[in-house]
């Protein structure tokens, strides 16, 4: 059973491809030195931070690129450039991590952009440095600039339970800090549930306060996964967000099936999606939509979590 279901839409569909078996193509050449050039820059920051410089460093980085274009009714000239870097940096004190991405949120990773800029206040390039709890392995904390370039400080507990060999609650909850935006929080949980070696459930549901704004805002996720074969996965999602201010309402509704696959290369995914969005700045009128994206992944972990 895997943790996080991302996880296991990569973990199911990425075995079975592992080696090249022609002359490298440029595409190869173009990941590996995305690869070589971040890691030089993560060895060069980590060295700053050694007593005696050396020639070698364990210092990496991993991350992701994804492009896509997602017309739906009304916006046929919708496109979407998504990218995340992290670097480690082990000759720090603690494990500390440099993160760079162009949102400060992952719970709407995976939405059409459409759906995320309802809420601009996720949409913006952050950089944080990300530092684990020396005692107690469950907590990190985040400092940096995102948000609107706010400066910030965030501190997060996250835990797995396992329910049982087929069932797990993930949980979390946040506590962070914005100097314009001011204090905030967030509590969230999902269930996964794996029926077995190629279908899984996961139901979601995630609240986040705003003290400046004096509101709540809520979202329900449910997502169903199936494994269709060793380079492909199938996603229905079904996802609704609301505001507790100036009154309970609903401010987008989205209903999506999603095909994912790499058959190429292990870090190179396809995506397809049909998908429905019904928000309210729009009367709540269907829009009708098709996204298409490539993602990449670079580093010795494209696994990784942000």
């Amino acid at each position: 059973m895997w943790a996080f279901a991302s996880g296991w839409v990569h973990a199911q569909s990425t075995a079975g491809n592992e080696s090249i078996t022609s002359e490298q193509i440029w595409v190869d050449r173009w990941q590996q030195n995305i690869t070589n050039t971040f890691n030089f820059q993560a060895q060069a920051i980590d060295q700053w931070f050694i007593d005696a410089p050396t020639q070698s460093s364990q210092a990496g980085a991993s991350g992701k690129i994804r492009l896509g274009w997602e017309p739906r009714s009304r916006n046929f000239g919708e496109f979407d450039t998504r990218f995340k870097i992290k670097f480690s940096l082990p000759s720090l004190t603690n494990k500390v991590d440099l993160l760079l991405s162009d949102d400060d949120d992952g719970t709407l990773d995976n939405s059409v952009k459409a759906s995320r800029e309802i809420d601009n206040r996720q949409q913006s390039t952050t950089l944080a440095l990300r530092f684990y709890s020396p005692r107690f392995d469950n907590v990190s904390y985040r400092v940096g600039f995102g948000r609107r370039d706010q400066v910030f400080a965030r501190a997060t507990y996250r835990d797995l339970y396992n329910i049982d060999n087929k069932t797990n609650l993930l949980y979390d909850t946040q506590l962070h800090y914005y100097n314009r935006d001011h204090l905030g929080a967030e509590i969230g949980a999902s269930v996964l549930f794996e029926h077995d070696g190629q279908k899984l459930d996961k139901l979601s549901h995630r609240w986040h306060y705003s003290d400046k704004r004096n509101e709540f805002k809520w979202h329900i996720e449910a997502q169903r996964y199936f494994r269709l074969d060793l380079q492909s996965t199938l996603v229905y999602t079904f996802y609704i967000q609301g505001l507790t201010e100036p009154n309970n309402h609903t401010e987008q509704v989205y209903l999506s099936a999603k095909l994912r696959s790499n058959p190429l290369r292990k870090w190179l995914f396809f995506e397809v999606e049909p998908f429905i969005l019904w928000l309210d700045k729009e009367d709540f009128e269907p829009s009708y939509g098709l996204a298409l994206r490539f993602e990449a992944f670079y580093g010795k972990d494209h696994m990784y979590q942000f």
